[in-house]
């Protein structure tokens, strides 16, 4: 498989910001609690950070953006929340499979809502399924330089949970890059847990993907156990010293 350059990192991060802001809207519209306006002021944040720049990759609309590194990170964790969750918390050895065979988007977006179902926080494999494509009909979740991070938000989600591929072949996945996709990360959500506590593990994620060491990790990766422990090696909760 190709090895990720390291100068992909401001690419992959433009991308997931974009993926971010997306998400935001998208739940905030939905949400009737009383939870919407501070939502809606994050999202705000979020949209602060993303500014023009002509050299910079096109979004899903076309547009050329540009964003700082730091920005998805900028909401991380709740005044008061004496327990930030990581990326940690929402995957384990059962919601992991190496070196799958499959080369259709679809195939795989199945496979990894089978193994969410097998923790028993998902209770309707086929409506993750079918929200995971809906998202994708929005715009693509392949986010380039062999990336995927396709999500649902469904009550077939009893809470969120995270699964990931490795695929050695590649999977075609209408990336931005129109590169197949290697490394694929898929979140399910519960439609009341599609808030800041899912963006904060995401922006999480994005920034474990940016580092070279971490993708070199998990594409190397001979057991679920070692993606683990490559997460376990990047990840951190918001608040602590960084690594």
């Amino acid at each position: 498989m190709p090895a990720i350059p390291a100068d992909a990192s401001t690419a992959i991060v433009i991308v997931v910001v974009l993926v971010v802001v997306l998400f935001i809207v998208r739940w905030a519209r939905r949400s009737r609690s009383a939870d919407a306006a501070a939502v809606a002021a994050t999202t705000a944040d979020a949209r602060e950070t993303v500014t023009a720049d002509a050299g910079a990759p096109a979004d899903a609309t076309g547009g050329a953006v540009r964003a700082d590194a730091g920005a998805a990170a900028s909401d991380e964790v709740a005044a008061g929340d004496a327990h930030p969750k990581t990326v940690l918390d929402y995957i384990d050895d059962r919601t992991i499979v190496l070196d799958v065979d499959d080369a259709d988007r679809d195939t795989v977006i199945r496979r990894l809502a089978r193994l969410m179902a097998a923790t028993g926080r998902v209770i309707d494999e086929d409506a993750v399924v079918r929200a995971a494509l809906e998202r994708e009909l929005i715009s693509t979740t392949g986010i380039g330089d062999g990336i995927a991070i396709p999500h649902a938000t469904t009550d077939a989600a009893t809470c969120p949970v995270l699964a990931f591929a490795r695929s050695r072949n590649g999977v075609g996945w209408n990336s931005l890059d129109e590169a197949p996709a290697h490394l694929i990360f898929m979140i399910a959500v519960p439609e009341s847990g599609a808030g800041t506590e899912h963006l904060r593990v995401l922006a999480q994620l994005s920034r474990s993907l940016m580092k070279p060491s971490f993708r070199a990790s998990i594409e190397m990766a001979a057991t679920p156990a070692d993606v683990l422990a490559a997460l376990a090696a990047t990840v951190r909760p918001t608040g602590s010293a960084p690594l």
